[in-house]
């Protein structure tokens, strides 16, 4: 196997352990439904990866950061929809993904829903290059979220039955952060 290949295989098993380190750490909060770390809140979702944990004086490795970042877009994004409030999204995204996601706000916003998102991750870091600040996050998620009503967050409909979809996220470096840029379903 050639060198490129296994170090891309070794970043992707690193990030997805990441990922779901991250996440099982957010799960076992004691289970309440409002926290933001919580993907079931307004739109990520739980994720099920072991990631070990870095000491308290080690610097995270560059794809520690990137599916970092990624999960922290997922925690902010789910909080906006659900509380339909746009001011945290500039700290994790830029953009057409910035302004997709506003838009989708102002549509749940005119019909006076909220969304509550449920989602299992299931992601790798698929290109990564820390000189240009670039990144390519793949995910194949379990996508159980669902409307709510805007004032009273009680469900409106049902929630999705686990619906499997593929997304790849393009992320970028700006001013020291990473921000999802962009994304593109590929199945689902």
């Amino acid at each position: 196997m050639q060198k490129g290949a296994v170090l891309t295989r070794r970043f992707a098993l690193l990030a997805t352990v990441a990922v779901m380190g991250l996440m099982l750490a957010a799960c076992g909060d004691g289970g309440n439904e409002g926290d933001s770390v919580r993907t079931e809140s307004p739109t990520p979702a739980a994720t099920r990866t072991a990631v070990p944990e870095a000491s308290p004086t080690s610097t995270p490795s560059i794809e520690q950061e990137v599916s970092e970042a990624y999960l922290r877009y997922w925690e902010v994004y789910a909080d906006a929809v659900f509380n339909l409030d746009e001011s945290k999204l500039p700290e994790v995204m830029t953009g057409p993904q910035l302004d997709r996601t506003r838009r989708e706000i102002d549509g749940l916003r005119q019909r006076g829903r909220a969304a509550k998102i449920v989602v299992e991750h299931n992601s790798f870091i698929a290109e990564l290059d820390p000189v240009a600040g670039t990144a390519t996050m793949h995910d194949e998620y379990t996508n159980r979220s669902y409307e709510v009503d805007a004032e009273t967050k009680q469900i409106v409909g049902q929630a999705a039955p686990g619906t499997v979809l593929t997304d790849t996220y393009f992320l970028v470096k700006e001013d020291g952060t990473w921000k999802v840029r962009d994304g593109i379903r590929q199945g689902g």
